[in-house]
């Protein structure tokens, strides 16, 4: 029961981060922490559906790729954790 995954990491972002609520008073600091932890969020999601992708797989070629995709959303989860 694969699920195909197709998309760049900021259309997953659009797809899926929750909406970012803002106030009238918000700083541009508040809402840069907002947006962050959004990105972060939606990173994290993505890597848990590919990983979950990657197990059911069962073409050497899409499994390949799905672990590509995997290393490099994890590498950007770490650059924005180191970002915090």
């Amino acid at each position: 029961m694969a699920m195909a995954l197709g998309g760049t990491s900021a259309e997953y972002d659009r797809k899926f981060a929750a909406p970012v609520v803002t106030r009238i008073n918000q700083t541009d600091e508040e809402q840069a922490i907002l947006e962050h932890n959004a990105r972060v969020e939606a990173l994290e999601t993505l890597a848990t559906d590919l990983r979950n992708c990657l197990e059911h797989a069962t073409d050497e070629k899409h499994k390949r790729y799905l672990a590509v995709k995997l290393g490099r959303t994890n590498q950007r989860l770490e650059q924005l954790r180191t970002e915090e």
